[in-house]
């Protein structure tokens, strides 16, 4: 079962292998770096929430949930907004087609829990 999950990220973390592969002689660890901590606080910490909230979901749903995060900015998430009309992160597409967007931690995991037939 995959969770698509879709939030901007910071370019410190890893891009499909394509992006990796351009930027790889272009932008190196110590430049990321740099560009993170030019970032907002408020949207490094909105990222952090993020990375708990996956870690939780994996602890509760275990290895059959597999979590797929994905940048709006790529072709890919610029693809998935448009199709599912996604104008706020972040965004939660369940394997069923339907969305949990923004911070509804209750509305996701009883969706997930709903698609599992798992009780809490």
């Amino acid at each position: 079962m995959q969770l698509q999950v879709l939030m901007p990220i910071p370019t410190v973390f890893r891009h499909c292998l394509v992006c990796e592969a351009l930027s790889a002689g272009i932008v190196g660890d110590l430049a990321r770096q740099e560009m993170v901590g030019e970032y907002p606080a408020e949207f490094l910490e909105e990222c952090d929430r993020l990375m708990r909230w996956i870690n939780e979901l994996t602890l509760r749903f275990g290895p059959a949930l597999k979590v797929r995060v994905i940048d709006p900015q790529s072709p890919e998430g610029l693809w998935k907004c448009l199709r599912y009309g996604i104008r706020r992160y972040p965004a939660f597409i369940l394997p069923d087609g339907r969305k949990v967007v923004g911070w509804e931690w209750d509305a996701l995991e009883g969706a997930l829990r709903e698609i599992t037939g798992s009780s809490p």
